[in-house]
């Protein structure tokens, strides 16, 4: 439920649907927003504006309780992680198949999945982390589609962009499909034809993806490019610097995220603030201020 309280009532744990008034902040004005910094909470407390929309079904009331049972959150996730693998099971059995697939076939994926990360994107992505032997290339997908959406809205790029980064996070690794799965998940280190193989899943991907009718340049992009690395060291053409567009230096961003931070059954998951610190140490990989912005992008939304 919607409920417009004064900026005195902001409190830690809210949803923040809008700040209305005059007051204008970078991280924080023109977009909706879980708080979770007392940092923040004090900015808009001592800005002045006259109102603060909060959204009660997503956050705490004024009295400091949650106007929803987080397991409901939980359940709808569930569901809706469930429904996505099914969905993109079908569509990669096409592919196998030789079959045609469009955006319309992961459409529903992608209106669920992108509810969700409006929803409790926190609570969504800690359902995907959770990824079987059976099912890690679904989950994954996923996982980087969800990331995919949430960093894009956090830049505040255009919804169309958005929705078509989501379809690239939940294509991008379409040319694993070759690929045997004893291989995906091997524990241990890959043998030097092994990792020719995994190596050539982005052209294999933009291959199967460019035969189809009507598909975005974007989503070829991210297919063909997010294991490049901003240094030049990455794979398939060793791209580097300006020549890795903005979507793909993000697919970069949320692929590495999501792998480091997912339970699997030979590996446990690191926090969020373990993964970003691995990531910001390891120098010439991610562009740095893209991932500077990634990291408040997950503090806002309370991922951790």
């Amino acid at each position: 439920m919607l409920k417009r309280i004064d900026a005195s009532q902001v409190r830690i744990g809210m949803f923040v649907e809008a700040v209305e008034g005059l007051w204008q902040d970078p991280l924080l004005s023109k977009r909706r927003f879980s708080l979770r910094r007392e940092v923040d909470a004090a900015k808009i407390r001592k800005c002045g504006t006259a109102s603060v929309v909060i959204n009660t079904s997503k956050g705490l009331d004024t009295n400091g309780l949650p106007g929803r049972d987080i397991e409901i959150d939980i359940q709808a996730a569930r569901e809706t992680v469930q429904k996505s693998v099914q969905v993109l099971d079908e569509a990669f059995a096409r592919l196998r198949n030789g079959d045609a697939i469009s955006v319309a076939h992961v459409a529903p994926v992608i209106s669920s999945v992108s509810k969700s990360m409006e929803e409790n994107p926190s609570v969504f992505l800690n359902v995907t982390r959770l990824k079987s032997k059976d099912e890690v290339t679904f989950l994954h997908s996923i996982s980087v589609s969800a990331l995919m959406i949430l960093f894009s809205r956090h830049l505040g790029l255009d919804e169309q962009t958005v929705q078509l980064l989501g379809t690239a996070g939940l294509l991008h690794d379409v040319g694993k499909l070759e690929i045997p799965l004893e291989v995906l998940n091997k524990a241990g280190p890959l043998e030097k034809d092994e990792i020719s193989l995994i190596r050539g899943h982005p052209e294999k991907g933009h291959a199967f993806l460019s035969r189809q009718e009507g598909m975005s340049e974007i989503v070829l992009d991210v297919c063909l490019n997010h294991h490049e690395r901003i240094d030049g060291k990455g794979y398939p053409r060793r791209l580097s610097g300006r020549e890795l567009s903005l979507h793909a230096r993000i697919a970069t961003i949320c692929d590495v995220y999501d792998a480091i931070t997912s339970v699997r059954s030979y590996k446990a998951a690191w926090s969020a603030s373990e993964a970003l610190k691995w990531m910001f140490g390891n120098e010439g990989h991610f562009d740095r201020r893209l991932l500077k912005k990634f990291a408040i992008c997950l503090s806002v939304a309370s991922v951790t």
